[in-house]
């Protein structure tokens, strides 16, 4: 149950989570390069079909306000919007790709079906759009891919993770006090984003707790310093084991779904008649979750974006790719 009081904590505190101080640990690795083969190999992707929406004069309202924004100051006319239906779900996921990503649809709903469903369940949208250097970013539970290609796997687990920790656990995950004594027991963190701040050491610590968790022999058969940062990854996998219902581990089916933005039309479906804007007469898409699946309430929060060549106060630190 996600109370009054618990969204409100949850968005107080995550918002500033992403502005932390720096955690004053070493890394045992520079980035999650040394990870991907073995999340590739046994994170399938679960069966799906994908077609675009029939009237592209429409878009999420999340897609359009990214195009539109001045940090990224796209044509929202270049950006097609795609419905996803997987078999694990009865609801689709409706994603946006501009006509220039190096991510096509195809590579999209492949990375994206390989995340388990529970974890799946708590992304509203995905948007993925060019960009000078390969970064992306969890806002509001839904995720940016700028210049991200199909070996952005982990990238996409890792954003995931900063959703779970604002919504899945029995708290808002990075800021608890428990989180926070695991990590002191440790005498490093899992690479040099970690040191970030506290919610980005746990997003990383849940890319590694998916692979110790999935993966055979598990993260000790990678990484010959695991024992130095184990109370982070070993804690971030219990608690989504008797937490969150194995919600890291592939298999099963949503049940549960934050609810879509809703569709608005593009700037370019209006037309101009005698001095005053119309709207062209359309139908506008559905967007409604399916039968059974249990709404989760949003909670409006930004963790800041994780990239290559990114430094400032609103966006948090460089992370390559």
């Amino acid at each position: 149950m996600y109370t009054t009081s618990r969204i409100a904590f949850g968005i107080s505190l995550l918002a500033t989570l992403s502005h932390s101080q720096r955690i004053d640990k070493p890394a045992i690795a520079r980035n999650f390069d040394y990870l991907r083969d073995g999340l590739f190999q046994n994170f399938q992707s679960v069966g799906h079909t994908f077609r675009p929406w029939d009237d592209q004069g429409w878009i999420p309202q999340f897609c359009l306000d990214v195009s539109k924004s001045q940090d990224s100051g796209f044509n929202p006319d270049d950006i097609i919007t795609y419905e996803i239906t997987y078999n694990d779900c009865n609801t689709a996921w409706i994603v946006c790709i501009h006509k220039d990503s190096v991510m096509s649809i195809d590579t999209l709903a492949d990375l994206f079906g390989r995340v388990p469903a529970a974890s799946r369940s708590f992304i509203r949208h995905v948007l993925s759009i060019p960009d000078d250097h390969g970064n992306a970013v969890n806002g509001g539970d839904n995720i940016s891919l700028k210049q991200i290609g199909e070996d952005g796997l982990e990238v996409i687990l890792h954003e995931v993770a900063h959703s779970l920790d604002a919504h899945a656990y029995d708290e808002p995950a990075s800021a608890s006090d428990h989180w926070k004594d695991e990590l002191s027991k440790d005498s490093a963190v899992p690479d040099d984003y970690s040191q970030t701040s506290l919610a980005e050491a746990f997003a990383q610590s849940s890319v590694i707790a998916a692979y110790n968790a999935v993966i055979p022999g598990g993260f000790p058969s990678i990484e010959s310093r695991w024992q130095e940062i184990r109370h982070q990854y070993e804690t971030v996998q219990t608690m989504q084991r008797e937490q969150a219902g194995s919600i890291l581990v592939p298999g099963g089916q949503c049940r549960q779904r934050l609810p879509n933005n809703e569709a608005v039309q593009k700037p370019s479906a209006k037309r101009l008649l005698r001095g005053r804007w119309f709207r062209r007469a359309s139908t506008k898409p559905d967007v409604s979750l399916g039968e059974g699946i249990k709404r989760i309430e949003p909670i409006d929060f930004d963790v800041g974006r994780c990239g290559d060549d990114i430094d400032s106060a609103a966006w948090g630190t460089p992370r390559r790719y």
